[in-house]
């Protein structure tokens, strides 16, 4: 309905003298619908489990600060030490104001965290997936005897829209593959077989409830002699036996040639980064536009998260209280009935609501019981595919969890979709 409505009302704009018609129609649409997202302004607690919105407290279940690492007092005084010593910004990109020590610091500890030789960082992870396609897969632009019209990116159908964006900035052939079908990615990239083959996927797919087999995808990779690239934002701190994420679970870290991931997840903080072996990100260095066009990472949270890289590598006890808390969560809100998606335990729980209309009541509902967790719904997923994503963090204790599971029993109920 809505964006066949957008569309209807696109093609009426351009026929009119007002400039503004196609956005003064769709908000209006938005506002009559009830379909404009509610912001709400965080007093205290941003990633806590108990935050305060307009002097009243709520429960937290959207933050993805698994490890409640943005609030450790390491951590913090960690980022307060760095702005003593440096300052609080870098001054400008890297290329023109030169590197902080710290930042490179930092880049040293990510790439031996997830297993690789060298790494480069983005003051958010967005900017890491805009940046990589176009610096990997048009090399003419940079001089190289290659051809975009060599180039083709196989892209898994419900990838990241970061990743959707970056590929849309390149000049490569786009391939979209059904969601981790290996079957169908293999006969697409002999559909597709040109010199400069790119295969890229999410190592975990928050709203599918689903962590991927990577030994899989090492292995189509050495047999199509393709690039592999794996989006880890979800699984990097809480997944393998260091923190190390999805590749460093399937010991296949050697397979995967760029790992991208986050920093504002698992390890409380902001940004995202590539890493890859020495040549490949020497290479990003002076490729990448959003690193090459804008400030550097910033300092304070590059101090912050050189700490929690060091706890997080002792994190292992942890992780599994973590995923001990969310299947227990997930195993009872399936028993009240509600529609879990995936199989995995991972601390972020997705719920299929179906209608964006009834996913947003019951977000609404969860507010008004004193709950923040707001829904995923078109575009980020198709129309009427809505759904609710809980996430769990360390710091939640048994009492915030069976609040969230008693009203999410009531709402579901409310809503007859229970």
């Amino acid at each position: 309905m809505l964006l066949s409505f957008l569309r209807a009302k696109a093609e009426k704009a351009t026929n009119k003298t007002d400039k503004m018609a196609g956005v003064n129609a769709t908000l209006k649409f938005l506002e009559q619908e009830k379909l404009y997202p509610d912001f709400r302004t965080i007093e205290a607690g941003v990633n806590e489990p108990e935050c305060v919105v307009d002097g009243k407290k709520y429960l937290m279940f959207c933050s993805n600060n698994y490890l409640s690492l943005s609030e450790h007092p390491e951590v913090k005084k960690a980022a307060q030490d760095a702005i003593e010593k440096y300052g609080v910004g870098p001054g400008g990109s890297r290329v023109i104001s030169g590197d902080v020590t710290i930042i490179r610091e930092l880049e040293a500890a990510i790439a031996d965290l997830v297993g690789k030789e060298d790494c480069l960082t983005f003051p958010t992870g967005y900017m890491a997936n805009v940046a990589v396609f176009q610096a990997l897969m048009d090399p003419l632009f940079y001089g190289m005897p290659a051809k975009s019209s060599d180039s083709v990116i196989f892209s898994d159908e419900y990838n990241h829209g970061s990743i959707v964006d970056g590929c849309r900035l390149s000049k490569a052939k786009k391939v979209i593959f059904k969601h981790n079908d290996l079957a169908d990615l293999e006969r697409k990239i002999k559909e597709n077989n040109l010199p400069n083959k790119l295969i890229v996927t999410e190592g975990v797919f928050s709203l599918e409830g689903e962590i991927l087999d990577l030994t899989n995808y090492v292995a189509i990779a050495q047999k199509t002699n393709s690039k592999l690239m794996v989006d880890d934002a979800h699984g990097v701190g809480i997944l393998g036996n260091k923190g190390g994420g999805t590749p460093q679970l399937f010991n296949c870290t050697e397979g995967v040639d760029l790992i991208m991931g986050s920093l504002d997840k698992s390890l409380g903080g902001i940004g995202g980064y590539l890493c890859g072996s020495k040549e490949l990100v020497k290479f990003l260095r002076v490729s990448a536009r959003s690193s090459l066009l804008s400030s550097a990472y910033p300092i304070p949270v590059a101090g912050g998260m050189i700490k929690a890289i060091e706890i997080v590598k002792e994190y292992s006890t942890e992780r599994i209280e973590l995923f001990a808390k969310a299947a227990k969560v997930r195993s009872q809100l399936s028993e009240l009935g509600l529609k879990t998606v995936g199989n995995s335990n991972l601390p972020a729980i997705a719920i299929h609501i179906g209608k964006d209309q009834t996913g947003i009541e019951f977000t609404r509902k969860l507010w008004g019981k004193g709950i923040i967790s707001p829904v995923f719904r078109w575009p980020a997923l198709p129309e009427n595919g809505c759904r609710l994503r809980l996430t769990i963090m360390k710091s939640h204790s048994d009492e915030h969890l069976s609040k969230l599971v008693s009203v999410c029993h009531e709402v579901g109920k409310e809503l007859k979709i229970i």
